[in-house]
C-alpha cells in the first residue's frame, strides 16, 4: 500500500522544519523506506512530510503527517512548544524509536494532548508496529475534542487504515479510508490507500478494478503525477482492470521517479504486468 504519513512536527511553525535528508530506515529492514520533498498547498497551508515504503505485500505505503497539527488559532504553551520541537527533531533525523518513547511518555503525562498520540502513531508506523499505530490513532481521534481540522482527521484515519490493513482487518480499513476521503478533497494518500486495496486484495470480493483506477487517478492528479508511490498504485489499479499496457506505462514512470530502495519493488511489479498478471498482496517480490 503506501508510504508513511510520518510526523513532521513543525506544528504551527514553531517546531523543527522536517527536511528529509536523513529520513530512511536501514536498508537491511524487510521494508524499504524513502523520503520525498515537502509539498506545499497552493495557499501555503498544510504541508506533508512523506516517507514511503514499497513493502512486499503492501505496495508503497503512504503514511504521512501534517507539519501543522492544529488549526492556526491554537495557542501552544511554552511546554507544548518544547515538546513538539523535541519530537520534531527526532522525526527529522529518523529517530523513530526515540520519538515513539518520548511521545508515549508525554502522552501518559498529558492524555489531553491528542497530537502526542498522533506523533506516537506516526512513529509506530515507521517502526512497523501496526497494533501500536492502532492504539495511538484511536486515542488521538478520541481525544482531539474538535481541535483537529479535517486534514488532521483524514491523515489520522489513513494512518489507522494502513494499520488495519496490515492486521488483515480489511473491511475496517476500507471504512477508514472512505472516512478520510470524505473529510478532504485534497489528500491523495487516502485515495491511493483505498485504491491499493481495491486493486491488490487477495479477497476477490474486495477487488474492484474500475474503482481502483478512479481513486488512484485522483491521487495521481493531486500529486501532479510526480509521486512514484501513487503512480505505482495507479499501475496496480490498471492491471486489476485488465489494462496491462497502462499498468506498464505507469509502473515505468514510478521506476523513473522512485528511490534506489523502492525501484526493485516496482521492477518486480512491472515484470508481473508484462506477463499479464495483476499484483496481489500475496505476490512474491
Amino acid at each position: 500500500m503506501f508510504k508513511i504519513l510520518l510526523i513532521a512536527l513543525a506544528m504551527a511553525g514553531f517546531a523543527v522544519d522536517p527536511v528529509h535528508a536523513a529520513t530512511r530506515h536501514s536498508s537491511k529492514q524487510r521494508h524499504s523506506h524513502s523520503t520525498k520533498k515537502i509539498h506545499g498547498s497552493k495557499g501555503g497551508g498544510h504541508r506533508h512530510a512523506r516517507h514511503h515504503r514499497a513493502g512486499k505485500n503492501q505496495g508503497p505505503t503512504v503514511e504521512q503527517a501534517p507539519e501543522e497539527f492544529f488549526p492556526s488559532g491554537h495557542k501552544f504553551t511554552p511546554e507544548e512548544k518544547a515538546e513538539a520541537s523535541e519530537i520534531g527533531a527526532m522525526v527529522q533525523n529518523s529517530m523513530w524509536k526515540d520519538a515513539y518513547r518520548l511521545a508515549t511518555r508525554d502522552s501518559k503525562q498529558h492524555p489531553e494532548r491528542w497530537w502526542l498520540q498522533a506523533a506516537r502513531a506516526a512513529a509506530a508506523a515507521n517502526l512497523n508496529r501496526p497494533k501500536d499505530v492502532l492504539d495511538a490513532a484511536n486515542a488521538a481521534l478520541q481525544k482531539n475534542q474538535g481541535d483537529a481540522n479535517p486534514l488532521n482527521l483524514a491523515q489520522l484515519y489513513t494512518l489507522r487504515a494502513n494499520a488495519l490493513n496490515r492486521l488483515n482487518r480489511k473491511s475496517e480499513a476500507l471504512v477508514d479510508f472512505q472516512n478520510a476521503i470524505k473529510l478532504t478533497k485534497t489528500d491523495p494518500y487516502s485515495r491511493a490507500g483505498a485504491a491499493w486495496m481495491y486493486a491488490t486484495a487477495n479477497d476477490a470480493s474486495i477487488r474492484n478494478g474500475s474503482l481502483a483506477v478512479a481513486l488512484a487517478t485522483q491521487g495521481a492528479k493531486l500529486t501532479q503525477w510526480k509521486d512514484d508511490t501513487v503512480l505505482d498504485v495507479l499501475a496496480a489499479a490498471y492491471a486489476e482492470a485488465g489494462d496491462f499496457n497502462s499498468a506498464q506505462k505507469w509502473e515505468g514512470k514510478a521506476i523513473l521517479l522512485g528511490s534506489q530502495q523502492d525501484v526493485p519493488f516496482y521492477q518486480h511489479r512491472l515484470l508481473s504486468y508484462q506477463s499479464g498478471k495483476a499484483w496481489r498482496e500475496s505476490s512474491r517480490q
